[in-house]
């Protein structure tokens, strides 16, 4: 190639540019305030970097126009997401026809981060290549999102998994376990005259009672089990369900009997008083054939009862 053609090529480039920044200020003139008032950010991006961004998602970026002209938008996605925003600028260059529509995370300048909705899509313009970035701050929507589900698998009071979760989790490795897989078994507890707590010192003590084990519980299987998800739930009122996945009947009954003995520990402060209290537990673990939690549950419910029956504060199996 002769220095005359590589000369020819920078000028072809130089004109291409020249050709598309001109496209960008008649379009600005064109649409006056508009861009600035849509109420999703908008970024004109060429393959070099940014080179027109709306109020909105200046204020998204926490970066003023000026400054965000010749950035480029992946100095503001998060690592995690660096390479999908990416894949989504070269596919959008690449082909005129492509809109490609993903979630980024963005990093600001003051370190705070927020989850966009990025929809990146070919403009027709000449010059060089440019794709508008639609940017939508869906963070609050996300977080309402993961809230309602909490809702929906959470006890109100005392913020363990409730009944209805508990079971469909059960049912996922239930499979697997009845067909002599990972082993999987369930420890029922009660706390022992909870009534009488309630007769003696009102509903609140009760309900800092419940409160109490819960969080005993959820530091109980942090710290005392090796098991894969591990979950306590509350099945209602005072009754509250250990699933211990890849727990066998004698794991299920020393983890059980662990747990009562630090209830057994457990001072739960009042106003006026400070309360002891223990609990009673039944232990089962699933077996060949057994084609329902409810058939473990039953079983566990029956050991439960024995535990309550010759003595309190103790655990018995149904293995």
């Amino acid at each position: 190639m002769s220095d005359l053609d590589l000369f020819a090529d920078d000028t072809e480039a130089a004109e291409a540019a020249t050709l598309t920044q001109q496209t960008l200020v008649d379009t600005q003139q064109n649409l006056g305030k508009m861009l600035d008032l849509m109420p999703i950010g908008l970024l004109i991006h060429t393959e070099q970097g940014i080179v027109f961004a709306n109020r909105q998602a200046c204020s998204f970026l926490q970066t003023g126009s000026d400054m965000l002209r010749g950035q480029h938008l992946l100095d503001y996605a998060s690592a995690a997401d660096a390479e999908a925003i990416s894949q989504a600028l070269k596919l959008t260059f690449a082909d005129p026809d492509a809109t490609c529509d993903t979630e980024c995370a963005v990093t600001r300048p003051d370190g705070t981060s927020r989850l966009m909705k990025v929809i990146t899509s070919s403009l027709p313009w000449p010059g060089n290549p440019v794709v508008q970035v639609l940017m939508q701050d869906i963070t609050d929507q996300k977080k309402a999102e993961v809230s309602l589900r909490q809702m929906t698998i959470t006890d109100e009071l005392t913020g363990s998994y409730n009944r209805r979760h508990a079971t469909y989790e059960a049912s996922l490795y239930l499979e697997a376990a009845s067909s002599g897989g990972m082993p999987l078994s369930v420890a029922m507890i009660d706390i022992d005259h909870f009534k009488r707590v309630n007769d003696t010192h009102g509903h609140d003590a009760g309900d800092a009672v419940l409160k109490a084990l819960t969080r005993l519980a959820h530091e109980f299987l942090a710290t005392n089990t090796k098991l894969d998800s591990p979950l306590f739930a509350r099945f209602g009122g005072e009754e509250f369900l250990f699933l211990l996945p890849g727990a066998g009947s004698h794991t299920a009954f020393a983890l059980a009997d662990a747990f009562r003995q630090q209830v057994e520990r457990l001072a739960v402060d009042l106003p006026t008083t400070t309360l002891k209290v223990t609990i009673s537990a039944g232990t089962a673990t699933c077996r060949s054939g057994d084609t329902s939690i409810d058939t473990m549950l039953k079983r566990a419910d029956t050991a439960l009862y024995e535990a309550k029956a010759s003595g309190r504060n103790r655990v018995h199996s149904s293995d």
